[in-house]
């Protein structure tokens, strides 16, 4: 026998929850996707004037590496701070496992977590390596869609890679 069970009145599992209150939209879940992918995109295409665009012009950076700690005020400054890095930069930026706060007040400003990875290996990467860890954005809504208000990088792992010197050129790097 079959019951016909009203869902809203069935027992939820606990620490469920219940989305009938502030949550983003999914669109606006997607357009911070976007946002995400854009930053790697454009460090990678070494397009810094619609790199700016992607941040708030009060926006600040904390950046965590081998070389130490970076912090950036401000938009121009930032995007200053990668300019001047161009030549060290990876060839590609990877962000996955983006998380948008599902308490974030969709007027307010909203956390984002990502994981990211980059590969080393343009020929002057010595070693060549691969080298990850997270991101941990804060975003806003403005007339012109998402910003980043800040950006965290933490990294968490490095792998040392050894190239195999019979492997043909075009196998050896990209």
């Amino acid at each position: 026998m079959l019951l016909d069970i009203d869902s809203s009145f069935a027992p939820r599992a606990a620490g469920s929850r219940s989305y009938r209150c502030n949550v983003l939209d999914a669109i606006d879940i997607v357009l911070i996707h976007q946002l995400i992918g854009r930053y790697g995109h454009l460090i990678d295409q070494r397009e810094w004037d619609r790199f700016a665009d992607l941040f708030l012009p009060d926006s600040t950076i904390d950046y965590h590496g081998g070389t130490g700690r970076v912090e950036r005020s401000g938009r121009d400054e930032i995007v200053e701070w990668f300019r001047e890095l161009e030549a060290t930069h990876p060839p590609a930026h990877h962000v996955t496992n983006i998380v948008v706060d599902d308490d974030a007040d969709p007027s307010g400003r909203v956390d984002v977590h990502s994981k990211f990875f980059a590969p080393f290996t343009r020929p002057e990467h010595e070693p060549k390596r691969l080298y990850g860890g997270e991101y941990h954005d804060v975003v806003v809504k403005t007339a012109d869609g998402w910003r980043f208000a800040h950006k965290q990088c933490v990294p968490q792992w490095q792998l040392a890679v050894m190239v195999e010197d019979t492997a043909p050129q075009h196998r050896l790097t990209y």
